[in-house]
């Protein structure tokens, strides 16, 4: 009996009565050495009352408040105290499973499949929310450019079309995002962790041909009725980028000369090498920039900091990008990675299932193609109306009025 009686006094402490602790220790710490008044205190103690009775609250009413909060609101909380931050983790499974249920859409879900039970925590959310978040912005900037650019003088008529359809653009880039990351992911794979020599071979970026069988997988995870918007929506992004990084035609030769343009224009290699490692967020981040030459320093910057010869900090920018072993950061200042070339992106896969004998796409989807790939009119087909005038497609006048629209 004695025995038993000492082992429960050694029985650690409950969570309830450890975050009480706790608490007590922190706002006992953070006091003035001096108060006047006793409002203050009393403010204090009602605050450390209340955060110990919420930590002996059931773990499902725990889960049931959380559910209630965004991300942004759960990460603010988790810097708060280191009680709050394990109560938070502790509920990430459950958290996950509520968000994915009830938070994300189908789209998100069918994509990026949540993790089991088991092994599910909040890096799943927080990486949905950078993705998310990455495909919002992106979304405005190409919004920005068709009616800063393209529609110089828009009415509000216009404005209130491009609006209602604003929203059908996000899911799309998304799965653009979506495209991109794999197809980084499939190269890194590819070009990581290979036994080679370490004294003939140093860090280098080439370029190298297509991998279209990699491609044709993430190709067919993405909806199959939306399979064709999602290439036209890549290639309206890929238009935008190509024209955000073209020198501007206002700038005469002399200033083209001074300012170094002449000489380093941005090739078709380094729109590969952002597109690829950089994804939807590095180029939503470019297009931000408001002038030519603010752009450029951004791309020079993003190419140069992966570099192990020519930045310190090239393992955190590499962690970003998604490589996380340390392995293969030690290797990385041995190691050839080669970069899909700009016109072997995507496109060749296309024109695969776009032929004749292909039964990828309907003879209507096929057909549409062929015209909106001769005219380049990706953002009119997304949107199913002529963005530049804000009408629908039917309500041209004449052929020769359609083909004036550029």
């Amino acid at each position: 009996m004695a025995g038993r009686e000492v082992g429960k006094s050694r029985k650690r402490p409950s969570i309830g009565k450890a975050a009480e602790s706790f608490q007590t220790k922190l706002i006992a710490s953070l006091r003035y050495v001096r108060r006047k008044g006793s409002r203050e205190d009393l403010a204090q103690n009602r605050s450390s009352l209340f955060l110990a009775a919420f930590f002996r609250l059931p773990n499902e009413l725990h889960v049931h408040i959380l559910t209630d909060l965004c991300i942004s609101d759960l990460l603010v909380l988790r810097r708060t105290c280191r009680a709050l931050n394990d109560l938070i983790a502790t509920c990430g499974p459950s958290l996950v499973r509520y968000w994915s249920k009830h938070r994300m859409g189908s789209l998100h879900t069918q994509l990026y499949p949540p993790p089991p039970p088991n092994g599910a925590d909040l890096h799943y959310l927080l990486a949905m929310r950078r993705r998310h978040i990455a495909s919002i912005r992106l979304t405005r900037q190409l919004v920005d450019f068709v009616l800063g650019d393209t529609l110089q003088q828009t009415s509000q008529r216009q404005r209130r079309v491009w609006t209602s359809v604003y929203e059908k653009m996000i899911p799309l880039v998304f799965g653009v995002g979506y495209f991109l990351e794999e197809h980084r992911r499939a190269v890194l794979e590819r070009d990581l962790g290979r036994i080679r020599p370490r004294s003939h071979i140093g860090y280098d970026i080439c370029t190298t041909a297509g991998i279209t069988n990699q491609e044709r997988a993430i190709f067919n995870r993405l909806d199959p009725p939306l399979r064709l918007q999602f290439y036209f929506m890549y290639c309206f992004v890929l238009q935008v980028l190509t024209r955000k990084l073209r020198t501007p035609t206002y700038a005469g030769s002399m200033e083209k000369f001074l300012r170094g343009w002449s000489e380093q224009r941005v090739c078709s290699e380094d729109i590969a090498f952002v597109l690829v490692l950089g994804g939807i967020g590095q180029i939503a981040k470019l297009l931000a920039c408001p002038t030519y030459g603010e752009r450029r320093r951004l791309l020079h910057t993003f190419i140069t900091r992966l570099s192990p010869h020519e930045s310190v900090t090239w393992r955190k920018h590499w962690r970003d990008v998604g490589v996380i072993s340390p392995a293969l950061l030690d290797d990385m200042p041995c190691t050839s990675i080669g970069i899909t070339q700009l016109e072997q992106i995507w496109e060749p896969l296309i024109k695969e299932l776009v032929k004749p004998e292909s039964r990828e796409f309907t003879e209507c989807q096929k057909a549409k193609y062929m015209e909106v790939k001769a005219s380049r009119k990706f953002v009119n087909e997304l949107m199913g109306y002529d963005i530049f005038r804000g009408r629908l497609a039917d309500e041209e006048d004449s052929e020769d009025e359609e083909h004036r629209v550029q």
